[in-house]
């Protein structure tokens, strides 16, 4: 009798420590197959998984000068320089989407398969495999061009795929556009409204050269991960404001910015 209550007592401990280290964030998987690009979200806080896959004709744009190409393309680029990076731009430019890993596959559907541990970690994979039954789970395909798709994206991304912290936080951003192209504030401002920010404003000022991202002294916490989150993809410096709110950034797009992604290849803007 002893031993069985000893056995319970290390069950039961084994499991709140295994609950204790699951993580709640969300988990976002960029997948490349030879026939198209998906987008896949798991979300244990919201209990969703999302699966967005672009069908292969349509075309996607990659930074950096690349163009558009289109998705059954995507990994014969990838495949030529093994460019990570550029990879995960192209989800982000495309979908304001960051994936914490590039796959690549044989078929979208392969996502569920064994190696999804190498991704997900142990311990949330096994969480996954336990909770995954009683999660929503979503799938949609982009089957036009992404200028024809984009009140569909515009309605999808933020309610799927933004990042559920944001979602909760409610950050607001006010976009200005110093680099003297045409639209670009509304370009990225898309952006980050898909990525789950909440854009206050989109403005045109004097042309500068620098991409700055402002936000209240002293901040801590998730206004200022997601500050030098972004600093990080845009290149730009962090700034620091008495005048902002806790939950407020000002993001200045100049002349840098607009050149290192090479804005001028993106043809039929939003």
């Amino acid at each position: 009798m002893k031993k069985i209550i000893l056995i319970l007592i290390i069950i039961a401990i084994f499991g709140y420590l295994l609950k204790k280290s699951w993580q709640n964030n969300d988990f976002k998987l960029g997948i490349i197959t030879p026939n198209q690009i998906a987008l896949l979200s798991i979300s244990p806080e919201r209990g969703m998984i999302n699966l967005l896959s672009v069908d292969s004709e349509v075309e996607v744009w990659l930074p950096g000068g690349m163009g558009w190409y289109p998705s059954n393309k995507i990994l014969k680029i990838y495949q030529a320089d093994k460019n990570i990076k550029l990879i995960k731009q192209t989800f982000y430019y495309n979908f304001g989407f960051m994936p914490e890993n590039i796959v690549v596959l044989d078929e979208v559907g392969d996502w569920r398969s064994w190696d999804l541990i190498k991704h997900l970690g142990f311990l949330n994979w096994i969480r996954y495999l336990f909770e995954q039954g009683s999660w929503l789970y979503k799938t949609d395909t982009l089957t036009r061009s992404m200028e024809m798709e984009k009140e569909k994206l515009d309605e999808l991304l933020p309610r799927d795929f933004a990042e559920s912290e944001l979602l909760g936080q409610e950050l607001k951003v006010t976009v200005i556009n110093d680099s003297g192209e045409n639209k670009l504030g509304s370009f990225v401002a898309d952006r980050l409204n898909w990525m789950g920010f909440r854009v206050m404003e989109v403005r045109s000022e004097q042309a500068k050269k620098e991409c700055e991202i402002m936000f209240r002294i002293g901040s801590e916490g998730i206004i200022k991960k997601y500050a030098e989150i972004l600093a990080k993809e845009f290149s730009c410096s962090l700034i620091s404001s008495g005048t902002l709110l806790e939950n407020e950034m000002v993001l200045y797009l100049g002349q840098n910015y607009s050149s290192m992604i090479k804005y001028n290849s993106y043809v039929g803007t939003f």
